[in-house]
């Protein structure tokens, strides 16, 4: 008898739901259902999706978090062309050489190639703490937008009663 592990029971079942649903979503029904020929319990069932929910909503603030990141480098590094670029030629224009021009390039490429190589590692310890960061402040952005509306709605409604 032919045995798989659980990675391969995965893929094999992905690989059968695709044939099966024809690109057609699945109700939480249908799924619990599948879930239940397989012989989940209704409450691992349950905790599963509640997991599941859970994961989407950190998977989401990481694309976000990634395409910050990602536009942040893309500024910084076409900053670090342009400057670096005016250095130089101001270098070859006033002595005909690049000397020390080459101190700022080298350093600021230094920068440049290390925050290239955090973006690249999701898994190191500097993204999870820029990332820890990012999601702070986030978090007081979106706290701060709230109690603006809600000031505003209130001086709002008080300048409305006081007029009428």
């Amino acid at each position: 008898m032919e045995t798989y592990s659980d990675e391969q029971v995965d893929e094999i079942l992905r690989y059968a739901l695709a044939k099966r649903t024809n690109g057609q979503n699945l109700s939480k029904q249908q799924i619990y259902e599948i879930a239940s020929d397989m012989g989940v319990s209704e409450t691992n069932f349950l905790a599963a999706i509640q997991e599941w929910q859970s994961h989407q909503g950190t998977r989401q603030e990481r694309i976000d978090f990634d395409n910050y990141k990602k536009k942040s480098f893309r500024a910084n590094f076409l900053k670090f062309v342009i400057v670096n670029s005016f250095l130089v030629a101001l270098n070859l224009l006033t002595s005909g050489k690049i000397d020390w021009s080459t101190y700022p390039l080298l350093l600021w490429g230094l920068k440049v190639a290390l925050d290239a190589w955090v973006i690249n590692q999701s898994e190191s310890e500097e993204y999870q703490k820029q990332f820890l960061k990012w999601q702070r402040k986030q978090k007081r952005e979106q706290l701060t937008a709230q109690i603006t509306n809600q000031i505003t709605g209130k001086i709002a409604t008080s300048l409305e009663e006081w007029l009428k």
